[in-house]
C-alpha cells in the first residue's frame, strides 16, 4: 500500500469514528468529547505500530516504512485535534473555557510535538533532525503512556501494554542493529 493510500485510509477511518460518535451522541458537547476520546484511541493504535516498526518489521516483512507509519499517525492524530477543537466550540463548560492558559499550552505543545515528529520522520540527513525527531517521538510516547497507564477504565490500560511492547520492539531492533541511530529515529 502506498503512503498516500495509508494516510488517506487512516484519516478516513478516524473521520468515520468521529462521525459515528456524533451520530450516536449528537452534535453537542457529549458527542464532541466522545469523538475526541475515540479518535485519540484510534491514532494511538497507529502510533504503537509506527513507534515499534523497527522491531516489528523483523517479523512482518510487508510492514510499511517507519516514516510512512509516522506520517499516518500524524494524519490520524490531526483528526483527533479537529475533534478537540470541536469540543471547544460545542461544550461551553469544557476545560479550555475554565482554564484557558494551561489548556492552550497543552493543546499547542501536543500539536507541535506531533507535527514536528511527522515532519522530521523522513529526514535522516542531519544529526540535528534525528535528535529533534527522537525527542518529539519519545515525548509523544511518554504522553500516551502516562495517559493510558493510569486510565481509570482498566481495559484501556492495555493500550499502555501495547505501547510498552512497541518500545521493547524498538529497543531490541536497535540492539540487533548495534546502532543508537535506530533507537532514536526508527531507522
Amino acid at each position: 500500500m502506498s503512503q498516500r493510500a495509508l494516510v488517506s485510509s487512516a484519516v478516513a477511518a478516524n473521520l468515520l469514528i468521529a462521525a459515528g460518535s456524533f451520530a450516536m451522541f449528537g452534535w453537542n458537547g457529549i458527542g464532541a468529547h466522545v469523538a475526541a476520546r475515540w479518535t485519540a484511541r484510534f491514532s494511538v493504535l497507529i502510533f504503537v505500530v509506527a513507534f515499534g516498526q523497527p522491531g516489528f518489521s523483523r517479523w512482518i516483512a510487508s510492514l510499511p516504512s517507519y516514516a510512512a507509519l509516522v506520517h499516518t499517525f500524524v494524519a490520524a492524530h490531526c483528526v483527533h485535534f479537529a475533534a478537540v477543537i470541536t469540543v471547544l466550540f460545542l461544550d461551553k463548560q469544557n476545560h479550555f473555557v475554565r482554564n484557558p492558559r494551561p489548556a492552550s499550552a497543552i493543546i499547542v505543545i501536543g500539536f507541535s510535538l506531533v507535527i514536528v515528529a511527522g515532519v522530521t520522520a523522513g529526514l535522516r540527513a542531519s544529526p540535528v533532525y534525528r535528535a529533534i525527531h527522537a525527542f518529539t517521538i519519545y515525548a509523544v510516547f511518554v504522553i500516551f503512556m502516562m495517559a493510558f497507564a493510569s486510565h481509570r477504565f482498566l481495559p484501556l490500560r492495555m493500550i499502555a501494554l501495547l505501547l510498552a511492547i512497541s518500545l521493547v520492539a524498538r529497543i531490541v531492533a536497535a540492539i540487533f542493529k548495534g546502532n543508537k541511530v535506530a533507537l532514536q529515529t526508527g531507522a
